[in-house]
């Protein structure tokens, strides 16, 4: 059986990624409306990669049992955080005009 410490580090995670994701998803709608109402393209789709890879690591973690050394768990936050970095600041630019 699990022990109680383990299973609320392991609901915390969830949360944690979890809500994260949720931000993401709302950077996935405004890229998705801007796209719509400017008729200029914004990858809104692609926005949604990221949210697979912090959950994808969140589980990782989940089953592996711990946070350090997990090459995939780390692996997918780091692709994730890049994919964030670079999209958010192209949406940044393309709805800003580049000022």
């Amino acid at each position: 059986m699990t022990d109680p410490q383990s299973l609320l580090v392991d609901v915390l995670t969830l949360y944690t990624w979890g809500g994260v994701s949720v931000l993401l998803f709302f950077l996935f709608a405004i890229a998705r409306f801007f796209e719509r109402k400017s008729s200029r393209e914004s990858f809104y789709s692609l926005f949604l990669l990221p949210i697979l890879f912090f959950m994808g690591s969140a589980v990782r973690y989940i089953l592996v049992g711990d946070f350090v050394g997990d090459l995939w768990g780390d692996l997918g936050r780091v692709l994730g955080g890049l994919l964030v970095c670079g999209l958010g600041f192209y949406l940044l630019n393309l709805m800003t005009g580049g000022r």
